[in-house]
């Protein structure tokens, strides 16, 4: 049972160092996502302008969108200016809109994935820095080593206040970009259908629901 229990605390010793490397991973890789939100942030006005002027452009009628469209070309940003970019010209051809909505949408769920991912892992991640350096802090403690509890205790709960730190972020981020994704997509869908409607055919694609509380 001793060398099971040594064999264990070797282990979970060994596994220190990756963890929190894997931590600071984590804050650099949230740090990014954080400066790119910002970024949107600052384009969404933009954004809901041109997405707004469409769909006022669809309920007047299929000609104003073409108009509204050319108008928008070269000023656009965001999900709008990628859509417009994949579509190109073909605005008259229901399945390269159709398709353009659905890489959209597969973008967006991927981006909102990522941040899913960060805001269930880095707690997990904080937890095991937390733990692991107990069983060192705990021996201190038993020998009389006050410095290598206060040590271990140090590592503990700093993991544990990034950890939590970095989920919050990255929940943050990932509401608003649900939110802004799920608004800006119902717009585009509603100005495809307004398009297909010009050209007499039934719409090929409805846009399915990706956002989700996870």
């Amino acid at each position: 049972m001793k060398v099971l229990q040594d064999i264990l605390y070797a282990i979970t010793n060994s596994l220190l160092i990756p963890i929190i490397i894997c931590l600071l991973l984590l804050g650099v890789w949230t740090l990014m996502l954080l400066g790119g939100f910002l970024r949107e942030a600052l384009d969404r006005v933009k954004v809901r302008k041109h997405l707004d002027s469409l769909v006022a452009a669809a309920r007047s009628g299929p000609q104003s969108i073409h108009e509204s469209l050319h108008q928008v070309d070269h000023s656009a940003s965001g999900i709008l200016s990628r859509w417009l970019k994949f579509v190109g010209q073909e605005l008259d051809n229901p399945q390269v809109l159709n398709h353009g909505l659905a890489q959209l949408e597969s973008d967006a769920a991927d981006s909102v994935a990522r941040l899913t991912f960060i805001t269930r892992v880095s707690p997990m991640v904080g937890l095991m820095g937390t733990l692991i350096p107990l069983g060192p802090a705990l021996s201190g403690l038993a020998n009389g080593n006050l410095q290598m509890l206060a040590g271990g205790l140090i590592v503990a709960f700093t993991a544990t206040v990034v950890g939590l730190l970095i989920s919050a972020v990255a929940y943050g981020i990932g509401l608003a970009r649900r939110s802004w994704y799920a608004r800006d997509l119902c717009d585009l869908e509603f100005v495809i259908k307004q398009l297909e409607r010009d050209n007499a055919r039934e719409p090929e694609f409805s846009a399915k629901e990706v956002f989700h509380e996870n």
